[in-house]
């Protein structure tokens, strides 16, 4: 998304600033190898009516959701990274997972990468 942020470090400030105030949300500051980040980590609790659920009664389903905000230090943008599960018996791998995608988030040129 794109923003107009004055630098990498006001940005996730402001973005950590205002995923606080949500109760709900554990909100981290991340030193990503590309610069800072910010994530927000929540937990939700959803009732499916029972004509909706496959069981014919009113269940309970919980959900997870990892959303990564990155600013860009090449430009006034901000990338998100969002992983939303209801899979909570595999969170503690899908947290791994995201953690390592998100060491690979690099803003060179393509051509100035390496392999």
């Amino acid at each position: 998304m794109e923003s107009g942020h004055p630098s990498v470090e006001a940005a996730a400030t402001g973005i950590r600033e205002i995923l606080v105030r949500d109760a709900t949300n554990d909100v981290r500051w991340l030193d990503l190898p590309c610069g800072p980040a910010v994530s927000s980590v929540s937990l939700r609790e959803f009732t499916v009516p029972a004509e909706l659920a496959g069981s014919g009664q009113e269940t309970k389903l919980r959900a997870g959701q990892i959303q990564v905000h990155v600013p860009f230090p090449t430009g006034p943008y901000i990338g998100v990274f969002t992983l939303d599960t209801a899979s909570m018996d595999y969170w503690g791998e899908f947290c791994e997972m995201t953690a390592i995608v998100l060491q690979t988030v690099g803003f060179l040129p393509p051509q100035e990468q390496e392999g």
